[in-house]
């Protein structure tokens, strides 16, 4: 049997010949394959890793974390780490890192096909031509020249937003408790208060962390809050959009149009409510996936779990728990402003 440490990946990511190409020279990569793995699972098999590369779709629960007698390192693949009990892994002394600013562009591009797909309801129109409908079907919609538009979390991601939606010569708003006004005037937006940004945007776009304030941050009386003909956008979490009260609003034409890229519960039900409302654009969780956001992200986390192997302090930008090296009190995993992917 081999003594080399052993790095387990549950949910393989495209191109993983990068990530073997990177990795397998310091450890053994081990990948998982299509199938979820449940926290049963995880508890089977950690304690033979040394190090584990995860999605948001395994839960590092404190159960999985003190199986693993041998861990040195949980890494994120991307940036939000909700599914990952940072408190759990800081008092077992392992690190945790996730790759900041690796996704940023992708989700900022794809937050902005899902607004000009939303406003302009491609989808639904797409689908009313192919049953043989033409022109009888269109409905006016607001143009994006000139709009106001509302970022919620300033992070890497809504900082990108905003740098891209410059080119519309509209109002960019920001709302993010910890980003100061002065950065955020210095990144082209205007800051202002959460409720105002809700009450004034023509499209609101959520980069924000899932958080116990951030869980049903918009709900049905935030939908009323927002103009009649005003677009909602989410690429960070599904949890932050109370998914039956946005069903609602749609319906019944409290706010026009909505662009989802992840959902309360993933994958989604195949009869999700929101899949056959003609005025609703849903994708599977894929705003992040690019092959150069790929390829960062697997530099990214490789450089983290090397440097543990090798039982060296990973970069200060990606290592969420500093504490593990500085013997001060736990964090309590509570996530900053950013983004989420």
């Amino acid at each position: 049997m081999s003594n080399r440490p052993v790095i387990f990946v549950p949910e393989p990511r495209k191109p993983m010949s990068l990530l073997k190409e990177l990795l397998e020279p310091h450890a053994e990569v081990c990948v998982g394959g299509p199938e979820k793995w449940t926290e049963d699972d995880l508890i089977g098999g950690i304690p033979e890793w040394d190090a584990i590369l995860v999605t948001s779709r395994e839960q590092v629960t404190e159960r999985v974390i003190q199986a693993g007698t041998r861990l040195k390192i949980i890494a994120k693949f991307g940036v939000g780490v909700e599914n990952i009990n940072i408190r759990a892994a800081t008092q077992a002394g392992v690190p945790v890192t996730n790759c900041p600013g690796s996704n940023a562009v992708a989700v900022a591009e794809a937050a902005l096909g899902l607004i000009l797909a939303s406003v302009r309801r491609i989808p639904s129109y797409m689908k009313a031509l192919q049953g043989g409908a033409w022109r009888e079907v269109l409905e006016d919609s607001i143009e994006l020249s000139g709009a106001t538009f509302g970022i919620v979390g300033f992070g890497n991601v809504g900082r990108e937003l905003a740098r891209l939606l410059r080119g519309f010569d509209g109002r960019i708003l920001a709302s993010d408790p910890y980003v100061s006004s002065d950065e955020i005037w210095e990144r082209g937006a205007e800051p202002i208060d959460f409720d105002s940004l809700v009450q004034e945007s023509d499209i609101i776009s959520l980069h924000c962390s899932l958080t116990s304030q951030t869980q049903h941050l918009f709900d049905a009386a935030r939908f009323k809050m927002m103009k009649r003909h005003a677009v909602v956008v989410n690429c960070a979490r599904g949890q932050i959009i109370d998914e039956k009260a946005l069903a609602n609003a749609l319906r019944e034409n409290v706010i026009s149009a909505a662009g989802l890229d992840v959902f309360e519960g993933e994958p989604p039900e195949k009869d999700h409510p929101l899949f056959s409302l003609p005025n609703a654009v849903v994708t599977p969780h894929l705003a992040g996936s690019t092959h150069l956001a790929h390829e960062r992200i697997f530099r990214m986390a490789s450089d983290s779990i090397i440097r543990a192997l090798m039982e060296e302090r990973p970069a200060p930008e990606m290592l969420l728990n500093p504490e593990v090296y500085e013997n001060t009190p736990p964090s309590d995993g509570t996530l900053y402003s950013g983004e989420e992917n």
